[in-house]
């Protein structure tokens, strides 16, 4: 059995979930605000499906999975679900709705300054002109991809620590 396809099979499936659930917030124009129960939705269904495919590896396994197979497992899950997803948030951005980032930015701008009351218009302003020099596309790609993996590897730690079963000696 090879890790890999379960990484790729359960990676395209959690990919698409989370495309499906960001084009529902779309639709809604709930995207731009990123509030905590839309990041929960995410990270649930990021711990569940990474867990599963390792779960399920050591079924058709004969209920044996090794931590590096799970490591395997989770973080390949984890890749090919940011690739995915990473993907639709620049087709997102660039296409679906190109004045994303403008409206984010001016959302978080009143943020700050509804929060920090002593803050001044100019120094909100340099802060998120400061922020855009990080959302070119190959830093969104870079920090997509590297978040989503590193998430995964803890995710995956954690599930294959919990899941491993070693055959007998």
């Amino acid at each position: 059995m090879k890790t890999s396809d379960y990484a790729l099979n359960y990676g395209t499936i959690l990919g698409a979930a989370n495309v499906a659930f960001a084009l529902m917030l779309f639709f809604l124009d709930a995207h731009y605000q990123q509030d905590s129960a839309s990041n929960i939705v995410g990270a649930v269904l990021v711990i569940g499906f990474v867990n599963y495919g390792i779960f399920q590896f050591r079924q058709d396994n004969d209920g044996f999975i090794s931590l590096s197979e799970g490591l395997k497992i989770g973080v390949g899950i984890a890749l090919v679900s940011a690739i995915i997803t990473t993907l639709y948030g620049i087709i997102l951005t660039e296409f679906m709705d190109p004045q994303f980032m403008d409206k984010v930015f001016e959302i978080q701008r009143q943020k700050m300054l509804e929060s920090n009351p002593e803050l001044s218009e100019e120094d909100a302003s340099n802060a998120i002109e400061i922020s855009k020099n990080f959302t070119t596309i190959p830093f969104r790609i870079a920090f997509g991809i590297l978040g989503g993996v590193i998430f995964g590897f803890i995710i995956s730690l954690i599930g294959g620590l919990i899941l491993k079963r070693s055959k007998p000696q």
